[in-house]
């Protein structure tokens, strides 16, 4: 599944940019939980970044659901190139900004790449936990921000792939440019704090350390 939209940038405004919202992940997750819908259909969390799985953590806590990880991986004009045009989740699952300056044949290597990257870094996840079967439950996707929309658009494009009932897309703070895009194409979408932009997702909580396939795989033993 392939959607298409248009190309969104953003920076930090300089009077936002001593503002924490949220005291970590955690903080984000307990307050996003108490802000989703309560008629889910035996609903599954999957978290779309390593940071979403630990914010995911606390939205499975409070439903009483499975939380799992599915990977989404930019896509790139090449290797070298940090500015992504899109981005990829496993199977066929793309969503490409347009214009995206790239050729056809430049478009099939980039997004083959992408799909490559997340396929690869979604089995190391899944090695030892079993992946979620969503078949027919609803599906919260969960980031710790939507900046310009591309990652959750492949994600909620990856849950329409393994048939989800109601596809939720949940964050904490989002860029409205971006959350216009995913509102287009999920069920739902749950956003804490809306902002015109936001530069920075770290800018936004106290504590945002990286995190590591360990404690993401421990996230989600904890719920199975």
């Amino acid at each position: 599944m392939e959607t298409f939209g248009p190309e969104v940038t953003g920076f930090l405004p300089a009077h936002l940019a001593e503002t924490v919202l949220f005291d970590d992940r955690a903080d984000a997750g307990r307050r996003l939980a108490h802000a989703l819908p309560d008629d889910l259909d035996r609903p599954v969390v999957f978290g779309t970044t390593r940071g979403g799985v630990e914010i995911g953590a606390e939205v499975a806590a409070t439903l009483h659901a499975p939380l799992d990880a599915v990977v989404v991986a930019p896509v790139r004009r090449s290797p070298e190139h940090e500015y992504a045009v899109g981005a990829a989740a496993p199977g066929e699952a793309v969503y490409l900004r347009e214009p995206h300056g790239l050729s056809p044949a430049q478009a099939v290597v980039a997004v083959a790449r992408a799909r490559h990257a997340a396929a690869h870094d979604d089995a190391l996840l899944h090695e030892h936990v079993r992946r979620v079967a969503v078949g027919g439950r609803d599906v919260v996707l969960v980031d710790e921000a939507i900046t310009t929309g591309a990652t959750m658009a492949a994600a909620v494009a990856w849950a329409r792939g393994v048939d989800a009932g109601l596809v939720v897309a949940a964050v904490p703070v989002g860029a409205s440019a971006g959350l216009r895009l995913v509102r287009a194409l999920a069920d739902r979408v749950i956003c804490l704090y809306e902002f015109e932009v936001i530069g920075s997702r770290a800018v936004w909580f106290g504590d945002f350390p990286r995190l590591g396939d360990g404690e993401v795989v421990r996230l989600m033993e904890v719920t199975r």
